[in-house]
């Protein structure tokens, strides 16, 4: 059977105070800059996968499936650990360019928080399908892959959350943005927390000013820092697409 967990995430406690969120000017759709929409999750959706979940943040939602620890391929197999492979698939049409990054970067992530080398020469797959694209959909996905390998009962050292941001062309940092949002930004950000001390975060980013225009590299946080409106990265690396 399936069950359902449901979160309405109040951005007026995120910030540095509830009066100067409170007081910040709303967003098209309602929503102040550093607050989050509906986070409800669903888990054992599917019968012929070894666990399962859907991930919705309002308009954006992805199912995902979790089959293994399966004998891996021979020609792909590792005698000291297991191998994680993704298959992102789009709501329409065929995979491209754009799924085939978000199939690298979940891979990695995930390679972080499964502990591989309890089941060596086998294979570890996480097949993800959007149901709704509505932005943010690299948190969305991360976070669904999360539930469903729970809901599979992989051995993880931790699990891990995931959340998208955006800045506009005033410089405000807008938290879950829907892909109007995104596709005005002049910059995005996807980050991945797992839930113990030493926190990773990777993500992406783009600068659009009329031109289309793109940034490539990484950049390390030694210590405890903090991006505009009080979000927090510690001890973790931002990694910038």
């Amino acid at each position: 059977c399936s069950s359902t967990v449901k979160m309405e995430v109040d951005g007026a406690g995120i910030g540095p105070s509830s009066q100067q969120a409170a007081a910040a000017p709303s967003r098209q759709r309602g929503r102040l800059p550093l607050q989050m929409r509906t986070l409800v999750s669903e888990l054992s959706l599917l019968n012929r996968s070894d666990g399962s979940a859907k991930w919705r943040q309002d308009g954006s939602s992805v199912v995902a499936a979790v089959h293994g620890p399966r004998l891996a391929n021979p020609r792909r197999e590792d005698a000291e650990k297991a191998i994680v492979e993704v298959v992102y698939k789009p709501r329409t049409g065929i995979q491209g360019h754009r799924e085939r990054e978000l199939e690298h970067i979940i891979r990695r992530t995930l390679e972080g928080i499964i502990i591989l080398g309890m089941h060596p020469r086998t294979s570890i797959m996480v097949v993800l399908q959007e149901t709704n694209c509505d932005g943010s959909m690299l948190s969305c996905a991360l976070n669904a892959a999360c539930a469903a390998l729970v809901d599979a009962g992989i051995p993880m050292s931790s699990m891990l959350s995931s959340v998208t941001c955006a800045v506009n062309q005033e410089g405000a940092l807008l938290l879950d943005p829907d892909s109007l949002e995104e596709q005005s930004a002049r910059l995005i950000v996807s980050m991945a927390f797992a839930h113990h001390s030493a926190a990773q975060g990777m993500g992406h980013e783009a600068t659009r000013d009329g031109a289309a225009g793109s940034k490539h590299g990484d950049a390390h946080l030694d210590g405890p820092d903090k991006l505009q409106g009080g979000i927090k990265v510690d001890q973790g690396a931002l990694m910038c697409h």
